[in-house]
């Protein structure tokens, strides 16, 4: 096991931009291999809470390496708002439901400039999607691109039954992984909410 992430963490390094400067030992190896078949599986979300620095995100970050999925995360800047969070949803989802990529959107308590951030993955984990962040037209969209998939595997090509469609693909495909420290009053606040 050691040896096959240590393989996959050599070969992160020489495929991606940014390097993961990682020293594998058993309980890291261990814990990607945890991440690992959560993503993995159909529906599969993960909350890792630790203190930062403790390798949540690069663990991750290898996790979807090795399962040879997508990696989405948010970038923050000082402006970046309501409207920028919106954007960046709807080309994870977009990607993961209407593309059928598999795609883990990694995601950090510190990128949570707002609370209604929280709320819109709580309905994503729930239902596949956000109300009211599509427009008519990109519905419409998203409908002709997940057709002749749908149709593949014997869906209702009606809109009803593509938006379905859309939004079980959404729910397969996209694997949210939540990185939260449990330092100070913010985690016990959020899990209350």
């Amino acid at each position: 096991m050691l040896k096959a992430v240590e393989d996959a963490l050599a070969d992160y390094n020489i495929q991606m931009k940014s390097r993961l400067d990682l020293v594998v030992f058993r309980y890291a190896a261990e814990h990607v291999c945890r991440i690992s078949r959560i993503i993995k599986q159909p529906y599969g979300n993960a909350l890792l809470v630790g203190m930062g620095g403790s390798g949540r995100q690069s663990l991750t970050r290898l996790a979807a390496f090795m399962a040879d999925y997508k990696l989405f995360s948010i970038e923050i800047s000082k402006g970046y708002g309501m409207m920028e969070w919106r954007e960046d949803l709807k080309k994870v989802l977009t990607q993961a439901g209407s593309l059928g990529h598999p795609t883990v959107f990694l995601f950090n308590d510190s990128q949570m400039k707002d609370d209604s951030f929280l709320e819109d993955i709580n309905n994503i984990l729930n239902t596949g999607e956000v109300p009211n962040l599509f427009a008519k037209d990109e519905v419409v969209g998203i409908m002709e691109a997940v057709t002749p998939r749908a149709k593949r595997s014997g869906k209702p090509l009606t809109p009803a039954g593509l938006w379905a469609f859309f939004l079980d693909s959404v729910q397969v495909n996209l694997h949210l992984v939540l990185t939260m420290s449990p330092v100070g009053g913010a985690f016990r606040e959020r899990l209350r909410q």
